[in-house]
């Protein structure tokens, strides 16, 4: 491999591709180096280190969601599932012709900017590319954030980022801290794999349909009129309730927030587990005792599995300049 190049990108992902794209545009000499032995990103769960899960679809829709220049096909659904999405990210890939300059199964082990301003790239195999720019686009959900609590729990924990499919709930007792996109999405493979499912969270969001009259949501805001943020806030708010009615009927703590002052929960299945019991809504977990978790507000409940939904740290890399 040429080891001098205009620019190199790390990681080849979607983002990592969309650079590749333009740095090809503009007839550099650049190259992506991928740790993975595939294109993706967080959408190959094959890759050791994804998030990924057998029940993950987009929370946005494919209609805007796609690259600039490369529609999704139409026969995918309104929002597609990982594998569908890995498929788009790949003939992305392929079409704009970038596969030969990204070099697969390659870990990056430092780099380093000399006093000219050259980046001294040194990777696991030992070979040293230099390059003008360096481009890190390696994502963020690679370091999890990880919690604990006070006490002895005879179960099991584990982060999110390690779950894959809902048959390892089969025969527990599961609870999910966070409701998050991914936790809530977690709850509800829980709600009907479990024996039974519980979900902790610490304050209210909004829950937000994939679908309003038939439309993905985010298509139904689209074309929408363009008002002022707080008229969006107010009129969107006032449709969610109408939808959803009192969220606390469900067990969930009132939202402390208006809509769109974080982001939202895309998902109302939940909603649907929540009021049949397949789902249990719980509050913040105090400490562990044993088989059984306390929750502040005194409630226990014997759980054989936590899945810790709490998302990750935006680490850096261990890049220096």
């Amino acid at each position: 491999m040429n080891n001098k190049f205009d620019a190199v990108v790390v990681g080849a992902g979607p983002a990592g591709l969309v650079v590749a794209k333009r740095l090809k545009e503009q007839g550099l000499n650049y190259v992506v180096l991928e740790r993975n032995h595939s294109v993706g990103g967080i959408w190959n769960i094959d890759a050791p280190n994804t998030p990924m899960y057998d029940s993950a679809h987009f929370i946005s829709s494919k209609t805007l969601s796609a690259f600039p220049g490369y529609a999704m096909p139409d026969h995918y659904p309104d929002y597609p599932n990982h594998k569908q999405l890995l498929d788009y990210i790949k003939g992305y890939a392929e079409h704009f012709d970038l596969l030969g300059s990204i070099q697969l199964n390659t870990d990056v082990e430092s780099a380093d900017q000399d006093e000219t301003g050259t980046w001294i790239i040194k990777l696991a195999g030992g070979e040293v590319l230099t390059t003008k720019y360096l481009v890190c686009a390696n994502g963020v959900t690679w370091d999890p954030n990880t919690v604990s609590w006070s006490g002895k729990f005879d179960g099991e924990v584990q982060h999110s980022v390690k779950y894959k499919s809902s048959s390892e709930f089969a025969g527990k007792r599961v609870l999910i801290v966070g409701a998050g996109n991914s936790g809530v999405d977690i709850a509800c493979d829980a709600s009907f794999a479990a024996d039974q499912a519980f979900l902790s969270v610490r304050r209210g969001y909004h829950f937000v349909p994939k679908h309003l009259f038939g439309k993905p949501s985010d298509v139904f805001s689209e074309e929408g009129p363009k008002l002022p943020f707080f008229l969006q806030q107010k009129i969107f708010g006032g449709l969610l309730r109408l939808i959803n009615g009192d969220l606390t009927s469900y067990g969930l703590p009132k939202p402390d927030h208006k809509i769109f002052q974080t982001h939202p929960i895309m998902n109302t299945q939940i909603l649907h587990y929540l009021g049949h019991g397949d789902c249990i809504a719980k509050g913040d977990i105090d400490y562990l005792d044993g088989k059984e978790v306390v929750f502040k507000d005194g409630s226990r409940e014997q759980i054989d599995l936590i899945i810790t939904a709490t998302g990750y740290k935006h680490s850096a890399v261990s890049y220096t300049h």
